[in-house]
């Protein structure tokens, strides 16, 4: 079909916009990436401004990654927080998403309700503390896990998705004599990928990038997640001792050292993303048509 002249001033106007949006949104991160691979001695000679670097260097990896690195111990505790979080996140809020889509359920109103003030009024900082404390957690992993393991958010958008599912399966199911956890394990959760990937994805993203409850509730450095290190080195501006003890040397200057973390933290992320994304889109559209 032939544009017309307004149409094409249009067209060219938006992809110009789209166009320096995503350079903007870019910039940052090419920089970063740059940095982190140039010498020292190539950053100070031009200031810090860094577009291309004439050599290529891995010396700050190289520190970071060295054997008995405290990342490596600090990824597995990412790791593992991230993979029993999800799992345990996606459970809870299905489940709960699965009895409230059930129009049936008596006080059904009521307990949406009850579910939806924790999305406005929380308890606090302190008090979560507290409970941390009293129920033996403080300094274990399984707090890292807990206190992000549901989101009433993520929980209403499953809930509407399986409001949108047909009513005919699961009347069928239960004729033929099927449980509601046979029902909601074999017909709807099969049905639900795309929630249930998208869903699943923002915990994710949640729990890899999560420092600050790691910050209150852990004192022991070898439980510590990769991003409280990463925060450690940015914030600090200087090296956590046991990072400068593995490394047994004299260490690779900072601002090296941290553009490289940065990218180590973050690279999963963005290796994962795009095979995820097609899901997390059509996730994110379905679970928004009805409310």
């Amino acid at each position: 079909m032939k544009l017309t002249r307004n149409e094409k001033i249009f067209v060219t106007l938006n992809y110009s916009i789209l166009t320096l949006i995503t350079i903007i949104i870019l910039a940052p991160f090419w920089y970063v990436l740059v940095v982190s691979i140039t010498p020292y001695t190539e950053y100070i000679h031009r200031n810090g401004f860094i577009l291309f670097p004439k050599e290529i260097s891995l010396q700050y990896y190289d520190f970071l990654l060295r054997r008995g690195s405290t990342i490596y111990s600090a990824y597995l505790n990412t790791i593992r927080n991230t993979v029993c979080g999800v799992i345990l996140a996606l459970f809870l809020t299905s489940t709960a998403a699965y009895a409230l889509a059930e129009k049936r359920l008596p006080g059904r109103r009521w307990i949406i309700l009850f579910f939806v003030l924790t999305m406005f009024f929380r308890g606090g900082m302190i008090p979560l503390y507290i409970t941390v404390q009293k129920l033996g957690l403080y300094n274990t992993n399984f707090a890292l896990i807990l206190v992000m393991a549901y989101s009433a958010f993520l929980m209403v958008i499953m809930k509407t998705f399986f409001e949108g599912l047909p009513e005919s399966l699961r009347e069928s199911a239960e004729m033929d004599g099927a449980s509601e956890f046979r029902i909601f394990w074999q017909i709807v959760l099969p049905l639900s990928t795309p929630v249930m990937v998208s869903v699943g994805l923002m915990y994710m993203v949640t729990y890899w990038n999560d420092f600050f409850n790691a910050l209150l509730y852990i004192s022991d450095w070898n439980k510590a997640p990769v991003q409280l290190v990463l925060r450690t080195i940015i914030s600090n501006s200087s090296l956590p001792p046991e990072l400068l003890e593995a490394a047994g040397s004299t260490p690779s200057p900072t601002i090296g050292i941290q553009m490289a973390g940065i990218i180590i933290v973050a690279a999963p992320m963005m290796i994962l993303y795009p095979f995820l994304q097609k899901h997390f889109q059509q996730g994110m559209l379905l679970g928004s048509i009805k409310g």
